[in-house]
């Protein structure tokens, strides 16, 4: 065995060697794992509790079953693999995880032929299972097709539709449902172990058939009848009564999740010849083996890097997210307005809602990981005259396009979006970066988009719309970026009982260059690129107006006109933290080539058109152009050009 952490890092075939070891050898090597999980977390950030939960799960599966050979595994969402990623060849690099370069904190289809689907959001598991079985099944191939999905992603339509066709697909899948405590019963000890062990025996089976044959040559079927109902009473009664066998599953468990033996022992007698969908219930504990993860499990769901180690200890410097910022101020707005209710899709951490459900728990409403019911929701709420404010992170508000137009939109549903986690996020990655809000929103009739370039401008733009009166007739999105600012709780309370407002459709010109040029650079940066051309726009070679662009959607066209009424030549940068094409960018260029043509010499939309890997935030906002140091570069190389231009004309 392994005697320190290092060893295990340098180790590539650890699956072919888990199949050698014995019971005791496993829970060792279970102990190890768990250390290298906490000090690469330590480091890097990560998801720390759920893969904690499951690292006796996957040494169990990968010792019953062939992956990635004769058998299929598929991940839900993905956040809960860092012990397989150690398993599959990946533990030399497992210290690069969610690093720029590194490992995908994530399945990533294309790191490893052992991540079979790609998955950072919820749900995707029991459909990708099914579409891999049915294309094995069509080729001829043998072997079991295993999901794993964790109770909360249960709650997902796209799961909760997939279940739906299994049995209807005539599939045999093997879901493995990881119960961490979110939804599902916890009902588990050794009498539910050991039923679910006799039920997945062969001899249990076997003598099951040999009974059935004996009462129906002799024909005592009313016997088997009652045989019959002794056993369903027997399950319902000692075992959580299951949705699953009435939609045609074989339904077993539930069982201790930790416990090595009877997990592989379960997982061997299903791999030996059930030939019919399997929903295996497994409990286990977020955080396991690790004392502060298990009492805080959400607290440490996602953590990022400390530099004294992961203790549970609040950070003490006086910084506040944007997330926290928000969910105070509603928190604080409960105590002004009797209507104002808050909503989340199982993100009140995440998005800062915990603040309000604390103070004003009767008024908000988890509705767990469904996007779509979320909104029809709190629309619902709104035309019973409620103030619904429905917090979302940007990547999760994809899945609710459609009740977004149809349901939000077309009815003019009065209530509040706050879009968190808007723009790069950083380390998760391309599956979690808020980069296609602004063009999947600007087309929407309807709506109103804003974007605050600070928390300051946040809590202004909040106590305008909706802090005594309710100033919101169509539905308002509030777009903010996973960051954090140097402010304290006592700057926030005193905003908002000063009550001071910002209108975030009126943008504001900031910097007014010298006249001096015939051609003037104007720069409109939109929500926190603001700060950035800020640092930069002294150091800029020509006359510049520099716009702070709170609200992408109404557009100011007061402004606009203001800056072209002035007849000279204009260059316009327009920064935007999100997709170029269809953006506020080019919405801009459009407007401004049909009325004032005549007048622009040049244009530079600054945005991303491709999906984004993880690294720290500073390093891809530097990566795609749109650090303070690249937007200098990228100005300064263009007005060159207009320079150059000038001269070759004289």
């Amino acid at each position: 065995m392994y005697e320190k952490k290092s060893d295990l890092l340098l180790r590539k075939n650890l699956v072919d060697e888990i199949k050698g070891m014995d019971i005791s050898e496993l829970q060792d090597f279970a102990s190890i794992i768990r250390n290298v999980i906490v000090d690469t977390v330590n480091q890097n950030g990560g998801h720390l509790s759920s893969n904690l939960g499951t690292v006796e799960l996957t040494l169990a599966l990968y010792r019953v079953f062939d992956f990635p050979g004769k058998d299929m595994l598929v991940w839900d969402t993905g956040h809960q693999t860092y012990t397989h990623k150690i398993l599959t060849g990946r533990a030399p690099l497992f210290q690069t995880i969610r690093k720029k370069g590194g490992l995908s904190g994530f399945t990533n289809i294309f790191e490893s032929p052992y991540d079979s689907f790609g998955a950072g959001h919820v749900g995707t598991s029991i459909a990708a299972a099914l579409g891999f079985e049915k294309a094995k099944r069509l080729s001829g191939e043998p072997g079991e097709v295993i999901a794993v999905i964790g109770d909360g992603a249960l709650t997902s339509g796209n799961a909760l539709e997939s279940l739906n066709q299994v049995a209807g697909q005539k599939s045999n899948l093997k879901i493995i449902i990881n119960d961490n405590g979110m939804s599902i019963s916890d009902n588990v000890g050794s009498f539910a172990n050991n039923f679910s062990l006799i039920r997945t025996g062969k001899g249990y089976n076997s003598f099951k058939k040999q009974l059935k044959t004996f009462l129906h040559e002799t024909h005592l079927t009313g016997l088997e009848s009652t045989l019959e109902w002794i056993r369903d009473n027997m399950k319902h009664n000692l075992l959580p009564e299951s949705i699953f066998e009435t939609m045609g599953f074989k339904y077993l468990g539930p069982i201790d999740g930790h416990d090595l033996e009877t997990l592989i022992k379960v997982l061997s007698n299903i791999n030996e010849g059930y030939k019919k969908p399997v929903v295996l219930h497994i409990h286990t504990k977020k955080g396991c083996g690790i004392e502060y993860a298990e009492k805080k499990p959400n607290i440490f769901h996602g953590v990022s890097p400390r530099e004294k180690g992961i203790d549970g200890e609040k950070n003490t410097a006086q910084q506040l997210s944007f997330s926290d910022a928000f969910g105070y101020t509603l928190a604080k707005f409960a105590d002004y307005d009797e209507k104002l209710v808050a909503i989340t899709s199982a993100m009140d951490i995440g998005t800062g809602l915990y603040h309000f459900k604390e103070s004003c728990e009767e008024r908000f409403f988890d509705l767990g990981i469904t996007e779509q019911s979320s909104l029809v929701f709190a629309a619902a709420l709104a035309l019973k005259g409620f103030h619904p404010v429905y917090a979302v992170y940007s990547t999760f508000l994809q899945r609710a396009y459609d009740q977004i137009i149809h349901d939000i939109a077309l009815q003019k549903i009065p209530m509040i979006i706050g879009v968190d986690r808007a723009g790069l996020v950083g380390s998760d990655g391309p599956t979690h970066h808020g980069t296609f809000d602004i063009v999947m929103l600007n087309p929407i009739p309807n709506i109103k988009l804003y974007s605050p370039d600070s928390i300051q401008s946040l809590i202004k733009m909040m106590n305008y719309i909706s802090r005594e009166k309710w100033n919101v007739q169509s539905p308002v999105f509030i777009r903010y970026p996973r960051e954090k600012e140097t402010i304290t709780y006592e700057d926030l309370n005193r905003l908002i009982t000063q009550n001071v407002k910002m209108n975030p459709e009126r943008w504001e010109l900031v910097h007014a260059g010298e006249e001096e040029n015939d051609t003037e650079v104007i720069i409109f940066a939109v929500g926190t690129t603001f700060k950035y051309c800020q640092k930069i726009i002294d150091q800029v070679d020509f006359s510049v107006n520099l716009v702070k662009v709170t609200s992408v959607k109404p557009m100011d066209y007061q402004l606009i006109h203001k800056l072209f009424d002035i007849k000279k030549q204009k260059f316009v940068v327009t920064i935007e933290e999100g997709i170029r094409t269809g953006g506020f960018g080019q919405n801009l260029v459009n407007y401004l080539r049909n009325r004032y043509n005549h007048q622009i010499e040049g244009v530079k939309i600054l945005g991303m058109d491709d999906f984004i890997p993880h690294g720290k935030r500073s390093e891809l906002l530097n990566n795609v152009g749109l650090s303070a140091k690249e937007i200098l570069n990228t100005i300064n190389s263009e007005i060159e050009q207009i320079k150059c231009k000038h001269k070759y004309i004289i």
